[in-house]
C-alpha cells in the first residue's frame, strides 16, 4: 500500500470527470419528481436461491412451513454466498425450479402471503429512525460485519456481491476511503435519487458504519450534477449532523457510465483499479446509496435484506413511481398495480436500456440487486440496419477504460482469444459505449462478451 498514489486533500469543488464516455439521453423526468411510494404486497414472493454473486444459497424451510418476515428460509451456500429471509409472513407453497432473469431455471422458494399479518409488522416497521449522527460506540466493527452478513446484504448497483466482504478488507491491504456511488449514471433509473433526497440520515449512517467496520478515516459520496438537489440535501445532512468522520460529497459531471467503479474511483481517489483486481488493491471500499441505507437497516435494527427501492419507469408503462418492494414481488404484479403497460410497450428491461438485460417474460421475481425495471415503446426500439465497421474510430473515442472495441470484437467473431486478451479484453466492463456511438449499429458488446467468453474457456483450457 505504500507505493499507492496519496488521495486528494480536496474533492469538493473540483471538475471531476473521467476520459471517454457518451451523453446518452437522461428519460429521468419520468420518474425523478416522483416520491417514495411502499407497492402493495403481492399474493405470493418468489426467492430464488441464486440472486447474489457467489455460491446458491440453500434452502432451511420446507412446504408447508409457515414464516414470518425477516425468517430465514435460505443460509449462505459458501463463502461468497448470502443467505435470504422471507419479506412477508406466510406459507411455503413450493421449492420448485421457476424462470430467473439469467434465461436459466433456478430453485425458488414461493411463499403465500398473509397480507394481514405483514402488514401489522409493516406498521410497526415504520416507526424505525436511523439518524446521520446516530452513536456508533455500541457497535463494534465485528459486529457491524456479522449482522451485515447475516442479514444477508449484496450490493444493490446490480452486481450483488455480498457486501460483509467489502466490509474486511485484506490485513495488507487496508481501507483508506469509503466510496458511496450516488451518480446513478444509467438512463431512466432515479431511485437512488429519491433515496438520497428522502432518507439521507440512514445513508450517512450507514456510510460510517461502513468506515468503522473497514478502519477507513474518509468518507466521499459521489454524486452526479444533474441531481443538485441531492447533492444539497446530503451536505447539509453532514453539516448539521456534525459527525467525527471526515466525509465530502462531491458533484460529478454528468456523463454515462459514471457510475462505474472502475470510472469513478479514479475520479476519486486519483487511483486505478488494476486489471483482474478489485478496489481493495488500491485502499477502497465501494457501495451504493442503496447498499448504505441497508447497512443502516441490518446493524441497528437487525432487518435483513428484505426489501428495497427501485424505479419503474419507461415511456411503456402507465404510472411510473419510485417504490419500496419487498424482494421475490412478481414483476407482473409489479406492473399491474402500476396500471399495467401502455398499448405501444415493446421491451421491458432489468435495470437501465444500457447495460440491462431484456425480461424474456414478466413472470421474473424482484432480486436483491434489480435497481429498476423499464419498459420501452415501439418508437423507443426502432431495429437499426447493421453495416460493416467504417474505421471511424468513435468507439475507441468513448471507451472510458482506453480500449479498442472495434478491434476486440472483430477478434472475438473471428475467435482469435489470445489476441484480444493480449489486447486487454478482460477489461471491459460491457458498459454499451462503444455500442451507442456506432454509426454502423454494431451490436459490438454482443461481440465483445463473446471474446470474453472465448477468453474465460481458454484460461479454464490451460
Amino acid at each position: 500500500m505504500a507505493s499507492l498514489k496519496p488521495l486528494p486533500t480536496v474533492l469538493e469543488g473540483r471538475r471531476l470527470t473521467f476520459k471517454g464516455g457518451v451523453h446518452p439521453a437522461e428519460n429521468k423526468n419520468i420518474a425523478e419528481h416522483l416520491a417514495l411510494e411502499r407497492a402493495p404486497l403481492p399474493p405470493e414472493v418468489w426467492l430464488p436461491l441464486s440472486m447474489h454473486a457467489g455460491a446458491q444459497a440453500k434452502p432451511v424451510v420446507a412446504k408447508p412451513d409457515e414464516v414470518r418476515r425477516g425468517q430465514l428460509v435460505a443460509e449462505a451456500g459458501g463463502f461468497v454466498s448470502a443467505p435470504i429471509h422471507s419479506p412477508v409472513c406466510g406459507t411455503v407453497k413450493e421449492i420448485a425450479a421457476l424462470p430467473h432473469q439469467s434465461g436459466r431455471m433456478v430453485p425458488t422458494i414461493v411463499i403465500a402471503t398473509d397480507v394481514e399479518a405483514t402488514g401489522e409488522v409493516l406498521v410497526a416497521e415504520a416507526e424505525r429512525q436511523v439518524p446521520a449522527d446516530l452513536d456508533l460506540a455500541p457497535f463494534s466493527a465485528a459486529q457491524i460485519v456479522e449482522r451485515v452478513k447475516t442479514g444477508g446484504l449484496v450490493g444493490q448497483g446490480g452486481a450483488a456481491f455480498p457486501t460483509f466482504i467489502k466490509l474486511v478488507p485484506p490485513k495488507d491491504k487496508p481501507t483508506e476511503v469509503v466510496i458511496l456511488n450516488g451518480t446513478e449514471c444509467e438512463p431512466f433509473l432515479t431511485a437512488d435519487h429519491r433515496l438520497m433526497l428522502e432518507m439521507p440520515g440512514p445513508i450517512i449512517a450507514g456510510l460510517r458504519l461502513a468506515m468503522k467496520a473497514t478502519g477507513a478515516q474518509r468518507g466521499v459520496i459521489g454524486i452526479e450534477d444533474n441531481k443538485p438537489d441531492a447533492i444539497e440535501t446530503l451536505r447539509r445532512a453532514v453539516r448539521e449532523a456534525k459527525v467525527p468522520e471526515r466525509i465530502e460529497v462531491c458533484a460529478l459531471s454528468t456523463k454515462y457510465p459514471q457510475g462505474g467503479e472502475r470510472t469513478l474511483i479514479p475520479v476519486l481517489t486519483g487511483r486505478a483499479v488494476p486489471v483482474g483486481g478489485f478496489p481493495p488493491d488500491i485502499g477502497v471500499a465501494i457501495f451504493n446509496v442503496g447498499s448504505a441505507l441497508s447497512i443502516a437497516h441490518a446493524v441497528v435494527y437487525n432487518q435483513p435484506l428484505i426489501e428495497r427501492v427501485m424505479t419503474l419507469t419507461g415511456h411503456g408503462v402507465a404510472r411510473p413511481g419510485n417504490l419500496l418492494v419487498q424482494i421475490g414481488t412478481p414483476l407482473h404484479f409489479l406492473i399491474e398495480q402500476r396500471g399495467g403497460c401502455t398499448t405501444d410497450a415493446a421491451l421491458v428491461i432489468l435495470g437501465g436500456p444500457m447495460m440491462g438485460p431484456t425480461a424474456a417474460s414478466l413472470n421474473l421475481p424482484v432480486l436483491k440487486g434489480m435497481s429498476g425495471v423499464t419498459v420501452l415503446t415501439r418508437p423507443d426500439v426502432r431495429p437499426r440496419r447493421e453495416y460493416a465497421c467504417i474505421r471511424c474510430g468513435r468507439c475507441v473515442d468513448a471507451c472510458p477504460l482506453g480500449l479498442t472495441p472495434a478491434l476486440l470484437a472483430r477478434l472475438g467473431e473471428r475467435r482469435r482469444p489470445e489476441e484480444a486478451v493480449r489486447n486487454h479484453i478482460n477489461a471491459c466492463v460491457e458498459c454499451g459505449c462503444c455500442a451507442y456511438v456506432c454509426p454502423s449499429h454494431i451490436p459490438l458488446v454482443q461481440y465483445l462478451r463473446s471474446a470474453k467468453a472465448q477468453a474465460r474457456a481458454l484460461r479454464s483450457k490451460n
